[in-house]
């Protein structure tokens, strides 16, 4: 049951809880047989990778066939394949301009300042094979690694258990420029990226996103690589004023915990009635499909709405709270954006719905964070700048990009997120996403 707080005093003990909630328990127990699997790899190398494989060392098809590569064209409809291609295009558009300039000024006395940003030589993405988001996890780490000019960018993710990898990831791969792909999962995928083998040259960075013994070993090899953030939570915030579309807001609550069943799940607003009517709808949703069980504990354990006198209040409180993703459902978005302090991604208006961030709008889990010795970079503004994506999508921009949305949505096995564009349009066919 979502349940709604009036009381601030309630609120914040409430949100006390789910903000610090803790997976350092979990990394205690599994943190030394991660370990053990690390320095397994780092010593033995291909050996303690082909058994992945299930086949002969000597014939060993670790990585993908330029025949498999290939033949993964004919095996997508064309309209995914097209909504992929639209997806490169408007995220490469996304991250060009995000891209620094190097500069040099030469000042008088013969005094020369600048800076050079040089890319990596080689990246390897972590892409997990659990169901769900593998598109837009491979598109969102390849494209800007494509942008930054990385010479190799390499690929490792499960293969399935006819020892396949999806042909649409495989396209994607492609479509991006990757043709190094590893069937590779888990720690063992880590630990020949960060250590190298006969078969896998060493990477300087590694980038994607996985269970918690990935995590771990993320976590145990940075310094030796650079790395993305490890762990980060993607909690997952509301804010509505009266003008909000309650059905939007639920199928956007419900959609996040279909893609993230550990994320927080809060709805912040002024209007009691909007609160009633997302939480009715909500209950109704589980009664209906009583057999989603993940997404019901999701609800339970981290959804909450929250119902306070002003919007000033409100983002007061969002302020506290820090969340990774924030939706601003209400009239004047931008208005209210100028008062938020402490969000990673923010979504302006009510055609702006999470999906368009995870597949066009350049919104990623896979924030850099500066490694150390051989990768290390210099401290500079750049280490000091709090990032947030400001997406605003217009009711006509959202139309045109519907139908792709719905194709690529569709691919992910995802049905929550179809229902957060399909509200926002409600005249067009929606893609049956079974």
């Amino acid at each position: 049951m979502l349940r709604i707080i009036t009381d601030q005093a309630e609120a914040l003990t409430e949100l006390g809880r789910i903000n610090h909630r803790s997976t350092d328990r979990d990394f205690r127990l599994q943190e030394a047989a991660v370990r053990d699997i690390l320095e397994s790899v780092r010593v033995h190398g291909d050996a303690d990778l082909l058994p992945l494989t299930n086949s002969d060392p000597k014939t060993s098809n670790l990585r993908v066939s330029g025949s498999e590569l290939d033949a993964a064209y004919q095996q997508i409809p064309k309209d995914l394949l097209n909504a992929i291609q639209v997806a490169c295009r408007q995220l490469d558009a996304f991250h060009r301009q995000q891209l620094p300039k190097s500069w040099v000024k030469f000042a008088e006395d013969e005094v020369v300042q600048g800076k050079r940003y040089l890319p990596v030589q080689r990246a390897g993405l972590y892409v997990s094979g659990c169901r769900g988001s593998r598109l837009s996890n491979l598109l969102m780490q390849a494209i800007p690694a494509r942008v930054a000019q990385v010479p190799q960018i390499v690929m490792v993710t499960p293969a399935n258990g006819d020892h396949k990898i999806a042909p649409d990831l495989l396209v994607a791969a492609q479509e991006v420029g990757i043709e190094e792909i590893y069937r590779l999962d888990s720690v063992k995928a880590i630990a020949a990226l960060a250590y190298g083998t006969r078969s896998i040259p060493k990477v300087e960075v590694i980038t994607g996103t996985g269970d918690l013994e990935v995590a771990i070993a993320k976590n145990l090899v940075n310094g030796l690589v650079r790395i993305d953030n490890p762990i980060e939570r993607t909690d997952f915030v509301v804010i509505a004023d009266s003008s909000a579309n309650p059905l939007q807001i639920a199928a956007d609550l419900l959609s996040q915990a279909e893609q993230d069943p550990t994320s927080a799940l809060i709805l912040f607003t002024s209007d009691r009635q909007v609160a009633a009517t997302v939480q009715a709808i909500i209950q109704d949703y589980f009664q209906e499909n009583p057999q989603n069980i993940p997404m019901q504990k999701a609800i339970a354990h981290y959804g909450l709405i929250v119902v306070l006198d002003s919007l000033d209040l409100v983002v007061e409180m969002v302020n506290q709270f820090s969340p990774y993703y924030l939706l601003l459902a209400v009239a004047e978005p931008w208005d209210l954006a100028e008062k938020i302090h402490h969000a990673r991604t923010i979504f302006l208006g009510q055609s702006s719905p999470k999906a368009i961030g995870d597949y066009m709008g350049g919104n990623s889990l896979l924030i850099s964070t500066e490694g150390t010795l051989r990768s290390a970079s210099t401290v500079g503004v750049e280490t000091f700048l709090k990032q947030s994506n400001l997406i605003q999508y217009s009711p006509t921009a959202l139309k045109k990009l519907s139908q792709t949305l719905q194709i690529l949505v569709k691919a992910e096995g995802l049905a929550a997120p179809m229902e957060t564009i399909r509200l926002r349009n409600p005249n067009q066919k929606t893609t049956d996403p079974s």
